[in-house]
């Protein structure tokens, strides 16, 4: 609770206003979409619980830093109203007459997905360690098996809507790629593109800073932005980049650019 005061306390003493000032406008821009997002919410008599189920033969990603020293998993329940009401209006433009599907990696708590549900999205959440779950924090205890589900996304996996396969308009992964070990990634993009609609997009935030815990270090893949942007181009042909016009404010999370020139990816899926 006091974090953001000590934060505020740091950049006066720096003389550091600009950044002060970005910070206010930042919090205050949020706090109205949180206030318009209440308008937009569909009821929650009429949602309906859709029968979606995970087909994974690795329902926990054991092997995951993450999970043998939970941290961001135990802890984040990010969400930003902005960059969910501004996807939908996006989203709704290009798929019109569709049922929109949201599908976020790494979810930990659940917030993000719990928001495009109640605007009436088909909404899924995987998170690679089942901390959340046996610990009932967040959005499990009321989205556990309907929209949130424990998957190690670096190993196969399929989506299911009444047992058929089904793909996503929108994919997300919020500071979730750095966590992945380099020779995994390539799993990792393969279920995001056999996952993703074409036409659908792809938005990830990344760090490239290590992260240590209890000993760990979470962070296995450190890259900047410009050296993720160039893995993908080289790797990933499906994956077109696009400027969508967002400031780092609207995103829900804002990364850490380390040098990079922005820690923002935004694809989309043009094969």
């Amino acid at each position: 609770m006091l974090q953001p005061f000590k934060t505020g306390l740091r950049l006066i003493l720096q003389g550091n206003y600009s950044s002060l000032l970005k910070r206010m406008w930042g919090k205050l821009y949020r706090r109205y979409y949180d206030f318009l997002f209440i308008f937009n919410k569909k009821n929650k008599a009429k949602l309906i619980n859709y029968n979606l189920k995970i087909e994974t033969e690795y329902k926990i990603a054991f092997d995951s830093p993450d999970h043998i020293a939970p941290w961001g998993t135990a802890r984040d329940n990010y969400t930003n109203r902005s960059f969910v009401l501004l996807m939908n209006k996006l989203l709704c433009g290009d798929f019109s007459n569709t049922q929109l599907k949201f599908l976020d990696l790494g979810c930990a708590g659940g917030q993000l997905v719990k928001d495009f549900r109640d605007l009436g999205y088909i909404s899924v959440g995987l998170e690679g360690s089942d901390y959340s779950l046996k610990h009932k924090r967040a959005n499990w205890p009321l989205l556990a098996g309907k929209s949130l589900f424990t998957c190690d996304i670096t190993k196969p996996f399929e989506i299911k809507l009444e047992d058929k396969k089904i793909k996503f308009n929108l994919i997300t992964a919020w500071d979730v790629l750095e966590h992945i070990r380099t020779e995994e990634l390539d799993n990792v993009f393969k279920n995001i593109i056999n996952h993703l609609e074409k036409g659908g997009y792809f938005i990830a935030s990344t760090s490239p800073s290590s992260d240590i815990h209890e000993g760990l270090e979470l962070h296995q893949t450190r890259m900047t932005n410009q050296e993720w942007h160039m893995y993908i181009q080289e790797k990933y042909k499906e994956l077109m980049l696009v400027d969508l016009g967002l400031r780092d404010y609207q995103y829900v999370r804002c990364g850490d650019a380390g040098g990079g020139g922005g820690p923002f990816l935004s694809y989309r899926k043009v094969e």
